[in-house]
């Protein structure tokens, strides 16, 4: 119950986000974006042994390359603050080997993880304080976390086969950054945000802590 009322109202915000806007605000663009940097997870992780569901190895997978694009609109809505809402995609890496593994040894080709999700988002930008704009960000959405199956050895020299880890839920983001023009319609941007399950999410689902560069163009 707290996470489908969680989930409703951050879609009821970012649904009225994208409605305030009203006839004082300037002509609105269209601004796409790509970028990339660094997620951090936050998240552990039970992978079973296969066939035996009371039997588990716990996960703690280590940060890996994010890359992100992302298309919206923008509109000035005073000299103060510009409002965009806009449709972002991401994925993480979520790197794995056997110190990341409690109790475990090594590992036969060491698996891979990924973070992917894709968001409608709502952003408020502070346009009146100089070159660097800051801004702060929330999102609602759907990420999927996938870790593939491996085979483990334990200290004691037992051999597991791990099955993969393949979840979807409901997912979310809330970040900060700056923004500064370039040149022209063209914007270079930092940011930090937290991105992934709900409260209340699914085992295994993960959060992680993306920091990131990236470039946008406006159309105007």
């Amino acid at each position: 119950m707290r996470t489908a009322q969680t989930v409703a109202s951050l879609l009821l915000a970012v649904l009225m986000a994208g409605t305030l806007v009203g006839p004082s605000a300037s002509a609105q663009t269209v601004r796409v974006e790509a970028g990339g940097g660094w997620a951090i997870p936050a998240s552990e992780i039970t992978m079973r042994v296969q066939g035996e569901q009371n039997l588990g190895a716990a996960l703690n997978p280590g940060s890996g390359p994010n890359a992100y694009a992302a298309v919206g609109l923008v509109w000035g809505v005073s000299d103060a603050f510009s409002l965009e809402t806009r449709l972002r995609t991401q994925q993480s890496r979520l790197r794995v080997d056997a110190g990341d593994f409690d109790g475990v040894e090594r590992c036969l080709d060491c698996p891979g993880g990924r973070l992917w999700g894709i968001s409608l988002e709502g952003q408020i930008t502070l346009t009146s304080v100089g070159r660097i704009n800051p801004y702060f960000l929330v999102g609602l959405g759907v990420v999927r976390t996938t870790i593939d199956g491996v085979r483990i050895a334990t200290s004691s020299g037992a051999e597991f086969q791990l099955s993969e880890v393949d979840v979807t839920d409901a997912g979310g983001d809330v970040g900060f950054g700056a923004t500064t023009r370039i040149a022209g319609g063209l914007y270079l941007t930092a940011e930090t945000r937290v991105t992934g399950s709900l409260p209340g999410a699914k085992e295994n689902a993960v959060t992680t802590f993306p920091f990131t560069l990236g470039l946008s163009y406006e159309f105007r």
